[in-house]
């Protein structure tokens, strides 16, 4: 069991009995829309029920599928997770349980993250997650382990990547764990967890 696995349950739960999983999430390369600074990889636009969500990761998949496939199974692969959080983050939306799905206009960076770090002013971070550019913004306010951190950031890469999410569930519940940016939107949302992404739309 892992974070990921934890979310589809919760997943689960909500959705059951809403005809949810009849339907079809369709997922698509979109390089060219809008992405979350601090994220690297591939923008996947995931569609279900006239509602959008998008996922940037290093392990880019495109398909139609079906909300079931995740249930009762150990998402083993990193393109499974990938999948897995961007269909909660679909169904999220299309819900109105999450509107935090899709990255902000580029005119938002700064001010997000100066509102950033406002809010963990003082506090040692650990980025977990391929988050290049929020490594670097941070400078010495970023530590290399997670054990040295008051907060550790979690990027969608921190839920996709297997050595990145086994950081993600060593530390869940032992040190605050702030969620970042629209790809971690679902996880955030079904398990009710702290979720960084002020003007996403």
């Amino acid at each position: 069991m892992s974070i990921v696995t934890d979310a589809v349950e919760e997943m689960e739960k909500v959705t059951r009995g809403t005809g949810c999983h009849d339907c079809n999430v369709r997922i698509e390369r979109q390089p060219d829309a809008p992405a979350c600074r601090y994220e690297c990889g591939v923008n996947l636009r995931f569609g279900f029920g006239g509602a959008a969500s998008d996922v940037v990761t290093q392990y880019p998949l495109e398909t139609v599928t079906r909300i079931p496939f995740m249930f009762g199974t150990p998402l083993e692969t990193p393109e499974k997770r990938t999948a897995a959080c961007g269909i909660m983050s679909v169904v999220a939306r299309f819900l109105c349980l999450c509107r935090k799905a899709q990255a902000c206009d580029p005119n938002d960076h700064e001010q997000c993250f100066t509102n950033l770090c406002s809010v963990f002013d003082g506090k040692k971070i650990y980025v977990n997650g391929n988050l290049p550019d929020l490594t670097r913004l941070l400078g010495k306010r970023a530590v290399s382990s997670p054990e040295d951190a008051d907060v550790i950031l979690v990027g969608g890469d921190g839920l996709f990547s297997a050595d990145s999410l086994a950081v993600t569930d060593q530390y869940r519940g032992k040190k605050r764990m702030v969620f970042i940016g629209p790809s971690t939107a679902g996880v955030a949302t079904f398990l009710d967890v702290e979720h960084w992404c002020p003007f996403a739309r």
